[in-house]
């Protein structure tokens, strides 16, 4: 049971964020960039930056965080991930639900065995 739990945080952590931009591998394509998303926005200083783009020009990308107009130019981005939070903590809690219902009918099927077993005498217990 512990090493579910350990294998589905591990995924929970691992897919919170999918690259939809990385300058190493496709430099100058934005198209799985869309106007109205949030995404973060990986510097090539190291910072990070999460913004919801409001539009993207010809030389750089802007949009706001906080009500506040940020613009990156686009030589300076080396990664854009855009957050999946909230879809990795519903499937985390659904594969922990799901291996907590598995565990308890085990059990309660084994207790009905033994149940039976002792019922006809045939030693199983």
């Amino acid at each position: 049971m512990k090493r579910i739990l350990f294998l589905l945080v591990v995924i929970s952590f691992t897919s919170c964020s999918s690259l939809k931009y990385s300058a190493t591998k496709n430099p100058d394509n934005y198209k799985n960039i869309k106007t109205g998303n949030k995404y973060t926005f990986h510097q090539s200083d190291g910072s990070k930056t999460p913004m919801t783009i409001s539009s993207i020009s010809k030389d750089s990308i802007i949009g706001t965080k906080r009500n506040e107009r940020i613009s990156i130019a686009k030589n300076n981005i080396s990664e854009i991930r855009k957050d999946k939070t909230a879809i990795a903590v519903v499937a985390t809690a659904g594969g922990v639900a799901a291996a907590t219902i598995i565990v308890i009918g085990i059990k309660n099927a084994t207790d009905d065995i033994e149940d039976v077993a002792t019922a006809f005498g045939t030693g199983l217990n």
